[in-house]
């Protein structure tokens, strides 16, 4: 069987969820157990106005698995989409989990480098272990910067410095236009080195 690239929709949620756990461990160390963080993350992919939500979402299907997933959206909603992620995982953790969550977001905002108003922002792109190397991960981005040229749009993403991802990024025409490095107490909430921000201009 051949690759199908379709769009995501809320009954691809119990497949599509790990992919997007996968894709922000941060939220395993902040809610404490695997189980809570990827119920929230389902609630998030579930959701119409968050970061996660299918309604931005890409999936790839490989023999009939679902084998990576994009999610896109205009740059311009950023802040909304993310104040609407913080409610839904909020609600979803329960208020134990709220200081923590918290905590999180004041760690992002200080070290995501600001996004201009003017992109396609890509908040996730996940492949699932048994499918790597196999182009998924270059046929969901390349399908992203075909519809943002259609919108006459830009790309941009964050990533981790030391995200292997980066190499496909950078063959795609992606370039790094700011990072932000991590300090020790922040890597205690968000085990990464530092951020990128990159992007690649509108075609």
């Amino acid at each position: 069987m051949t690759r199908v690239l379709r769009r995501a929709a809320p009954p691809d949620a119990a497949a599509a969820s790990p992919l997007v756990f996968e894709a922000i461990p941060s939220i395993e160390v902040v809610l404490g157990d695997r189980r809570t963080a990827l119920r929230a993350v389902q609630a998030c992919f579930l959701a119409p106005r968050t970061e996660l939500s299918s309604r931005f979402g890409l999936l790839a299907e490989w023999q009939g698995d679902v084998a990576g997933i994009a999610i896109a959206f205009p740059s311009r909603l950023f802040g909304s989409l993310k104040l609407g992620t913080g409610v839904v995982l909020a609600r979803t953790a329960g208020p134990r989990h709220a200081t923590e969550l918290v905590r999180r977001a004041r760690v992002l905002d200080r070290i995501l480098p600001r996004v201009g108003p003017d992109d396609l922002y890509v908040s996730i792109l996940s492949v699932g272990e048994p499918h790597r190397r196999r182009g998924v991960g270059t046929a969901l981005m390349e399908r992203v910067l075909a519809g943002a040229e259609r919108l006459g749009l830009g790309v941009a993403l964050h990533t981790a410095m030391d995200e292997p991802a980066r190499v496909l990024y950078e063959r795609l025409g992606f370039r790094v236009v700011a990072e932000r490095e991590t300090s020790a107490i922040e890597r205690r909430v968000v085990p990464v080195s530092g951020m990128l921000l990159m992007e690649r201009p509108q075609a």
